[in-house]
């Protein structure tokens, strides 16, 4: 044996122990998906374009004691917009379509609200239109139990007579417009999202395992079933869709280091389709968001990403990607319990600790902060959403009703909301105080102080009622029991009204959070309800309707 045998095959050791020391730490961080009593998580991890590892954890199919594998396949809920996003910016690409037009060229059914959407303000979030999902839901269809089709979906979307906002003036996550992304398709090549994306995306990249899954009733081999921990046992839960563009991708994460690959070298899909999918969405106002088409821009620990995550009944996933590093990795889970974004962002470390920069350890901000002061409820009005600023054991945090996320100073009145990309700042006192938040994808939020409030006997009596929405189709009734104020919907429990603020009730119903407000006449009787759900605003039900 030569000289330069023994340095090849010494080398060709050290990086074998190298590579089983990277597997060893990668199965540490998914040592809780692991067991054969259990769902858990498959993941990919590619570099420069190369699929270096694939693992499974957990159980595919625990009825049939199935392992999950790397080529075990998962429904990957909204990390699908992104196929879907390049599906349409290909066939802007063809020139049948142009991403500026008006929607309701191809969507005539679609109301027409004063102000044009473009197919450009479906791909960011900034069409203003209603989320699908919270549509439906309101309406009283039960996600994870009834089939929801893109019928079902135009039926409800076509009813509504307002936006959340005008389009292009505000961000907000709307499912709606990726399932109408999928319809436009359809109705311009005649081909369905799925066909479409076969032809265009899966086939040419070799994904042989991924398809949009239009009919809920196909078998798929090697397909997960999606899981729930629920009293101290496992319980199946089961995405009834059969709609896509929104969600509905089922693929392996050995085909999604396909689509990694073409992140960081598209010869195949092409430089100028990657460069229109990457290109983040900009406001009316002129603010540039951190979302782009399908995908978000960010940061983790330092160096840019790209990402996207999705959660449906018994599915989570996520998507990272390092640009500059050209570094990928993919965690898909069919457990809802399991945190895919935590457990992507801890798989990169194994590979990239050397390019991130350390954990940030700056204090977090304590009650000699000026924002201690603060301490106390705000209210937007323009997202209906609630927040509150608290101090407990000597630590400021942000609560959006649950628990206190921390907040840490950054200077100069802002701080950042744990360890996200969220960045929280204040400016003026007492009841001038105004709090401003910056979400995730560039997103704006503004509260204002709000005092807590007991309603009067007459203010109860006062919303008992029947309340009606013909957008939605759906009647509610408000009831009084004792001193509570009791939701009661079709095929839902009855569910406790709890006061925010003057006027402002805070209720939970089946998967749905909400706020609701009575408006009154100019005698002061209550003549509807505007109900806020998080991605559908102000919702009118009119009293006795």
């Amino acid at each position: 044996m030569t000289a330069r045998s023994v340095v090849f095959l010494s080398l060709l050791g050290l990086g074998q122990l190298a590579a089983q020391n990277q597997r060893a730490k990668l199965d540490s961080v998914f040592a809780a998906e692991q067991g054969t009593d259990r769902a858990g998580c498959a993941v990919g991890v590619v570099q420069d374009g190369r699929l270096i590892e694939a693992r499974g954890y957990g159980m595919a199919d625990l009825a049939n004691g199935t392992p999950i594998a790397p080529n075990s396949v998962f429904h990957v809920a909204s990390v699908s917009k992104e196929f879907a996003a390049m599906s349409t910016i290909l066939l802007a690409e063809s020139g049948r379509i142009s991403l500026d037009d008006d929607i309701r060229k191809y969507l005539p059914e679609l109301p027409s609200y004063g102000s044009t959407i473009t197919i450009r303000h479906l791909l960011n979030h900034t069409s203003g239109l209603r989320d699908q999902w919270t549509l439906l839901m309101e309406s009283g269809w039960r996600l994870g139990d009834d089939l929801i089709t893109e019928g079902d979906v135009l039926d409800v979307v076509s009813r509504q007579k307002h936006l959340n906002f005008v389009p292009g003036t505000d961000w907000l996550y709307s499912n709606t417009g990726f399932t109408l992304l999928g319809v436009i398709i359809k109705r311009v090549t005649g081909q369905s999202l799925r066909e479409y994306a076969q032809q265009k995306i899966f086939g040419p990249l070799g994904m042989t395992s991924t398809h949009f899954h239009d009919d809920n009733s196909m078998v798929v081999p090697r397909r997960t079933r999606g899981y729930v921990f629920r009293d101290a046992e496992w319980h199946e839960m089961v995405p009834n869709y059969s709609t896509v563009g929104a969600t509905s991708l089922f693929t392996t994460v050995e085909d999604l280091a396909a689509w990694h690959r073409q992140l960081d070298n598209p010869d195949i899909l092409g430089a100028p389709a990657r460069e229109t999918l990457l290109r983040r969405g900009i406001l009316a106002s002129g603010d540039t968001l951190r979302y782009a088409s399908g995908i978000s821009h960010g940061l983790y620990r330092g160096v840019a990403t790209i990402s996207h995550s999705g959660g449906d009944p018994g599915y989570r996933a996520h998507l990272l990607h390092f640009p500059a590093q050209r570094f990928g990795v993919s965690v898909l889970c069919n457990d809802v319990g399991a945190n895919p974004v935590r457990l992507a962002e801890l798989a990169s470390e194994v590979y990239l600790a050397e390019s991130l920069e350390p954990v940030a350890t700056a204090a977090a901000a304590g009650p000699s902060d000026p924002l201690a002061a603060a301490a106390g409820w705000f209210w937007s009005d323009g997202t209906e959403t609630i927040g509150r600023v608290m101090l407990e054991k000597e630590q400021l945090g942000w609560s959006g009703g649950g628990g206190s996320t921390p907040l840490t100073p950054l200077g100069g009145g802002r701080y950042r909301i744990g360890t996200g990309m969220t960045v929280l700042s204040t400016t003026g006192t007492g009841k001038d105080r105004t709090i401003r938040t910056v979400g995730g994808s560039g997103e704006i939020t503004v509260y204002r102080p709000v005092e807590p409030w007991v309603p009067t006997a007459a203010d109860r009596a006062d919303l008992v009622g029947r309340y009606t929405s013909a957008e939605l189709g759906a009647t509610w009734e408000i009831r009084l029991t004792g001193d509570t104020l009791r939701l009661v919907r079709p095929k839902f429990p009855p569910s406790a009204l709890a006061p925010a603020f003057r006027d402002a009730y805070r209720t939970s119903s089946g998967q749905l959070g909400m706020f609701i407000r009575p408006e009154r006449d100019a005698k002061g009787r209550i003549t509807r309800i505007l109900v806020g759900a998080g991605r559908v605003r102000r919702m009118e039900f009119v009293k006795g309707g």
